[in-house]
């Protein structure tokens, strides 16, 4: 290959990386869920694999976040406490407690 037309293919491969993001893993990210008013807000979030999330209960009883196939689960959350889950897939989940509570994790991507 040419000089130039080397020179212009490296330059369209490194335009092509970035405008991928250059291939750089995404920084995981925390995201919150409240549980409130026996419901998960918010029901449904966006989230890639690694990211945590943060699950707030604002209700007066305990609950949980439970993942539908188990690959996780928050315990019981008292009221006014917190627990996190890192993120490993997307799924459904809902309170074991309070199974009409029901939220979805929307994963796309990886890290």
């Amino acid at each position: 290959m040419r000089a130039p037309l080397r020179a212009a293919a490296l330059a369209a491969a490194a335009l092509a990386l970035a405008a991928c993001g250059g291939g750089r893993p995404h920084p995981p990210e925390r995201h919150t869920v409240e549980l409130r008013n026996f419901g998960f807000s918010p029901a449904s979030l966006a989230v890639r694999p690694g990211d945590e999330v943060v699950f707030v209960n604002r209700d007066a009883v305990p609950h949980t976040a439970t993942a539908d196939d188990r690959a996780w689960d928050t315990g019981s959350i008292a009221a006014g406490d917190s627990a996190v889950v890192k993120v490993t897939g997307g799924g459904t989940y809902k309170c074991t407690f309070h199974p009409t509570m029901t939220g979805t994790l929307a994963a796309s991507g990886t890290k």
